[in-house]
């Protein structure tokens, strides 16, 4: 029911739109700009293009990660879990932040990007190495993403409606107003999907071609702001609330077990409001949050008779409060001063828990930027952080960028940085099984990357080619124990080490724009025995062209993913490796006036695949959908 009000609310106001007698002025579109900053700040990080979020915005993050980022993501398919892999490390040491605010689950420690809509972010950058410093955690990377401000637009109407194949529905809604100094605007949207794709079942003798079943998945979510804007001031209030409710299906040997029911049913409201205040030199904000969060698993599965076989119904509730004070100070000639002080209080309820669980992290950090010599910038940072009273000790870490003078445009950075991260709280009082004498994981890393930048007429070009080296002490890893349950410990040091590669091309003439853009990169991640990480691939790359002519528009997109181990036996039988693949996706796009439509290919080769074992994935798969923007 809730499906058919959003497309009929859609439609409704499309057509009473189409009705008014409108001026069609040609759009216009502004990609992101450089922003001059100390070189050394913006070494370790990556800012993606505003123009390219707000195409590919009724996507999911983990797919905008997966398509455009040199972010490895395990997924599990649509519907399905999708984490992190950052540098050859897990998802827990993948940190997102929301406007400063952590995302991590305290339970988990991971974040779940499929459940992070595009379309309720503005800004997404990724850091690593020491650009990660300000906060702990972070040991493969960082995923920061942001709300922008807007004034003076007046009237904000933005309506999208997209269909695909399987019965997948999007719908998104984005109204409100824009005064001079004052902004308030609502974001809603509906997604769902059967979910029933066909795929080749090589988990049973004999292979068959089967319809997932049990599958099915619907998310929403409502986002109201509130912006004010004074004179040297401005208060922002955001409240993001999200509901989704999904189908967990069964993996490829046990489809023919139809005594099996397993889903998830979760959401969470993270609500902030902040205070920044300005002056000529430096400016100062104050920000407080409350997270809440909903965690529900439930498995049953029965025999033919009716008798119970498994049974699982775990309940997550968590209350996570952020305090926040961060200092923006000039000094003098080129240095500056950021200092932020913060305080996190984490409180879990849980039914695999002995009682509420709770956390208090108080954290101080302080960095320092500036010109040592004309083309040699320096960041310095520190940061202590006391969890639950008890300091972890102190985590420095340096950069250094050279802004080369024999080739205009190329700049050389070098990295050392020093972090960890807390164990989640079921790492600690999982019941059974859980170890509160577990140890913080501790990081180093050594990296540098050689950056260029030019443009050369109508022609532009941005690269990067960097290395990196990280070992990671008191590794937390679930192990199994003789009581038939598993037992997280610190159980050994890692070492990962690998490349990574950008490459991003525009060129424009008259009314035609072609851009180009991938990422590659090498990732070699081994525990003490030599062994690679299971689910980490040492390849993974993925690229992408776009064509626009005055209202035309084509995108033709790559992603690869090499071979994976899926157990960390060194005698791994074949049948337990993940192969590599290949996808490819296309779309064509049309502007009319203020309308927008599009019809995308997924999966454009019908590549037959895993990327987790026994987990279907779909086929080729079509989508259309149709933009409105006031």
């Amino acid at each position: 029911m809730m499906k058919k009000l959003f497309v009929l609310l859609f439609l409704g106001m499309s057509f009473a739109l189409i009705a008014q007698d409108t001026i069609v002025l040609q759009t216009v579109e502004v990609s992101a700009g450089i922003v001059r900053r100390n070189s050394a700040e913006a070494a370790m990080e990556r800012k993606m293009d505003t123009a390219l979020l707000k195409r590919l915005n009724t996507i999911t993050m983990s797919q905008l990660l997966i398509q455009h980022s040199p972010v490895f993501i395990k997924t599990y398919g649509p519907g399905g879990v999708a984490t992190a892999s950052f540098r050859g490390t897990t998802a827990s040491h993948t940190i997102v932040l929301w406007n400063g605010f952590q995302l991590n689950a305290p339970s988990l420690g991971q974040v779940d990007f499929s459940t992070i809509p595009v379309f309720m972010t503005e800004q997404v950058a990724l850091k690593w190495g020491s650009g990660t410093s300000a906060n702990s955690g972070g040991l493969g990377g960082m995923v920061n993403i942001e709300t922008n401000q807007h004034f003076g637009e007046g009237l904000v109407l933005d309506l999208k409606q997209t269909y695909g194949s399987f019965n997948t529905f999007g719908s998104y809604i984005t109204a409100g107003y824009s005064w001079a100094n004052h902004l308030l605007r609502v974001k809603a949207y509906r997604t769902s999907s059967d979910n029933d794709f066909e795929y080749d079942n090589i988990g049973v003798i004999p292979h068959q071609v089967m319809k997932q079943k049990k599958a099915g998945f619907v998310d929403f979510g409502l986002m109201p702001e509130y912006q004010w804007r004074q004179r040297n001031s401005l208060i922002t209030i955001v409240s993001w609330n999200q509901w989704s409710k999904r189908d967990c299906p069964q993996i490829m040997p046990n489809v023919n077990n139809g005594n099996t029911e397993e889903y998830t049913d979760n959401s969470y409201s993270r609500n902030f409001i902040s205070y920044k205040t300005y002056w000529q030199t430096g400016k100062i904000e104050v920000k407080s949050a409350y997270f809440y969060e909903k965690q529900h698993y439930f498995l049953e599965s029965y025999t033919d008779i009716g008798t119970p076989v498994t049974h699982i119904n775990s309940r997550n509730d968590a209350d996570i409060f952020h305090q926040i004070a961060d200092l923006q100070q000039d000094l003098f000639r080129s240095w500056k001063l950021n200092a932020k002080i913060q305080y996190d209080r984490e409180q879990v309820r849980s039914n695999n828990y002995d009682g509420v669980k709770n956390r208090d992290v108080l954290s101080f950090y302080a960095a320092v930027t500036g010109k040592v010599l004309n083309p040699i910038d320096l960041r310095l940072t520190l940061r202590n952080d006391w969890v639950d009273w008890e300091s972890a000790g102190f985590f420095p870490t340096a950069t250094l960028s050279y802004n080369a003078v024999f080739v205009k445009g190329l700049k050389i950075n070098a990295g050392y940085s020093h972090n960890f991260r807390n164990p989640s709280l079921n790492d600690l009082y999982w019941n059974p099984g859980g170890n509160p004498d577990l140890k913080p994981e501790n990081g180093r890393t050594v990296d540098g990357n050689m950056m260029f930048s030019r443009t050369f007429g109508r022609f532009s070009v941005e690269s990067s080619l960097g290395a990196y080296y990280s070992q990671v002490r008191d590794w937390i890893q679930w192990v199994p124990t003789t009581y038939r349950y598993w037992v997280p410990e610190n159980v050994s040091t890692v070492v990962a080490y690998g490349i990574e590669a950008h490459l991003k091309l525009n060129y424009d003439f008259n009314n035609w724009h072609f851009s180009a853009s991938g990422n590659y990169v090498y990732s070699h991640t081994t525990d003490e025995d030599g062994m690679q990480l299971i689910y980490i691939p040492l390849h993974h790359a993925n690229a992408f062209a776009e064509l626009r002519w005055t209202t035309w528009n084509v995108t033709y997109t790559i992603e690869f993913t090499g071979r994976r181990k899926t157990t960390m036996n060194a005698n791994e039988f074949y049948g337990f490796r993940l192969n590599s693949y290949t996808l490819c996706h296309v779309s064509v796009g049309k502007q009319i006036g203020k309308f927008y439509a599009e019809f995308k290919i997924n999966n454009l080769t019908d590549v037959d695949y895993m990327a987790i074992l026994w987990r279907a994935m779909p086929g080729r798969s079509f989508e259309v959908s149709l933009n409105y923007k006031f």
